[in-house]
């Protein structure tokens, strides 16, 4: 297969993993495809249980963007070669997904297991450890590691040898085109050993840092849109540490570990500590799985509240994935939470071309996707929306609001401002949303699940607009081009007050056939243009 060359606009960090440590700083651009709905499962792990899932889903009008498959999926681990008595034809299963719009991701580490433990992969005939340890592509002279998968010898990013080694056998896996790894947390077990390599004794982050960008940049040669989701801040880490995981060049898609079903109890409430550590130490994209990995202590099942909860949360996250151990299925509980459910997996395809233009100005610094909010367990999506994490069962919360004039986003007649606090009533049917007065929110809408439009708005770009009484402006970077093209694809819109209501300019990016839908004095005002490209609209009240 011809290899893809990595090129973008100095976006995405440097290509050399063994980079500067200053360029943890720049984000990496995520791929807007990676910004829909994932899904997963992790009981059965076999082609027939991620076909089944999916189609669920299809039959219960769900979007989904990304089927993940978990370990275990190869025949042992890391040696990228598919168990096909689990997934027969994985070439066919990947092509077959790919025609429905729907990307393939594989779970991974880079720890190979001695040929006798192969923990509950089936095995093989193929001895890589030996291989491993013989030439020295292991860190730590070859010691075998226990981990919670077997025991096993940690690749030497710092060998040239054993990385070029360590990319045929992943290769074997990238041929079939797949989308993306789930690159699991397992070189933070670095810091349990002598941390020993081919250079000598390797600090502890630096040796985070060419793990996680090895894999990142090795597949965006395969891809330019290659994905990574990798570990942010992961509290509940066996060394206590809560401090940054992958760097931020190479992390597009972060998440904060496995929680539990639970309110407490290592739940909900630690995946919002990690998530917020993680903003607050510059993650871009942040999140967890929705409901949770798996249950409690002596505890079966997932909590219907606690699961809606946690799903309108991640909703508003750029990154949505539902999955794990357990019944995750939405249309296994009552006809009321799908309902809810699916407006919120709706809201959250509609959202993606906002999410992928505020991730293009994080990585260029002239923005931020998610930051922490000024109360508690508040996060900002850009400028723009203010969203409040539910962590109790309570139907209400306090908000705390940034500087601006802030509407509920489920009812613009109600109006908050800067530095007010005040207590919210949040039924369960809605999460605690807000829209900044002067925001426009570009939007991909194709029904009317989430309330923004019809079945007429598919194809059209949606250009949700809220004026306030001076004038505003947004970037726009398009999301069916990547990586991006500062020359072609940013669309800079303004908003200007006018006597008779408001005037909306375009300029630059591709034409697009476009539909303004515009809040004057509490109602939209909808206006559809084709082609809409440097050009000029007035919205009249």
């Amino acid at each position: 297969m011809k290899r893809l060359l990595f090129s973008s606009l100095m976006i995405c960090g440097l290509l050399a993993s063994g980079a500067d440590r200053a360029d943890r700083s720049v984000p990496a651009v995520t791929p807007p495809w990676s910004m829909e709905p994932w899904i997963w499962e992790d009981d059965i792990n076999t082609s027939k249980a991620a076909w089944d899932l999916l189609n669920g889903y299809r039959q219960h009008d769900l979007p989904v963007g990304a089927i993940l498959l978990d370990s275990p999926w190869s025949t042992a681990y890391n040696n990228f070669i598919f168990d096909e008595a689990r997934y027969p034809d994985p070439r066919g299963m990947i092509a077959a997904w790919r025609k429905q719009g729907v990307r393939t991701v594989l779970w991974m580490t880079h720890i190979i297991n001695t040929k006798k433990d192969k923990a509950d992969a089936v095995g093989s005939d193929e001895d890589l450890f030996a291989i491993g340890q013989e030439r020295g592509y292991f860190v730590n002279n070859g010691k075998p590691l226990k981990w919670w998968k077997g025991t096993g010898g940690m690749i030497d990013f710092t060998n040239p040898e054993a990385v070029a080694w360590w990319h045929r056998l992943m290769d074997r896996s990238l041929s079939l085109g797949i989308d993306g790894w789930k690159v699991d947390g397992a070189a933070e077990m670095f810091y349990l050993t002598e941390k020993k390599t081919s250079k000598g004794v390797l600090d502890y982050q630096d040796y985070l840092d060419l793990y996680y960008r090895d894999i990142y940049h090795y597949g965006r040669q395969w891809k330019p849109d290659f994905v990574t989701m990798v570990r942010s801040v992961d509290i509940a880490n066996s060394m206590g540490m809560d401090g940054p995981h992958a760097p931020l060049d190479a992390a597009p898609l972060t998440w904060t570990g496995d929680q539990r079903h639970s309110w407490g109890n290592k739940g909900i409430d630690e995946a919002a500590r990690s998530f917020f550590r993680a903003l607050d130490l510059g993650y871009p994209v942040v999140s967890s799985d929705t409901g949770g990995y798996q249950s409690a202590s002596g505890v079966k099942g997932m909590p219907r509240l606690l699961f809606l909860r946690w799903a309108q949360w991640n909703a508003l996250t750029p990154f949505f994935i539902n999955g794990g151990h357990d019944e995750h299925r939405p249309w296994m509980f009552d006809a009321e939470f799908l309902r809810v459910f699916r407006r919120y997996m709706w809201l959250h395809h509609e959202m993606v071309p906002y999410f992928y233009s505020r991730s293009v100005e994080a990585n260029l610094r002239e923005g931020l996707l998610m930051s922490h909010g000024p109360g508690a367990n508040e996060f900002l999506l850009g400028d723009e929306l203010l969203v409040g994490v539910m962590l109790n069962e309570k139907p209400e919360r306090e908000m705390v609001f940034p500087a601006g004039e802030w509407l509920d986003y489920w009812d613009p007649s109600k109006v908050y401002h800067g530095g007010d606090k005040t207590t919210v009533a949040v039924p369960e049917d809605r999460s605690p949303v807000f829209v900044k007065r002067g925001s426009i929110i570009p939007m991909n809408v194709e029904n009317n699940a989430a309330g923004h439009g019809d079945a007429k708005s598919k194809g059209w770009r949606t250009l949700d607009v809220y004026p306030s009484s001076a004038p505003t402006r947004a970037v726009i970077w398009d999301p069916d081009q990547f990586p991006p093209r500062p020359d072609r694809d940013r669309t800079v819109v303004e908003c200007i007050p006018t006597a008779k209501g408001v005037t909306l300019k375009l300029a630059g990016g591709p034409a697009r056939d476009t539909i303004f839908r515009v809040l004057l004095d509490g109602r939209y005002r909808v206006v559809r243009v084709r082609q809409a490209r440097n050009t000029s609209v007035d919205v009249a009240r």
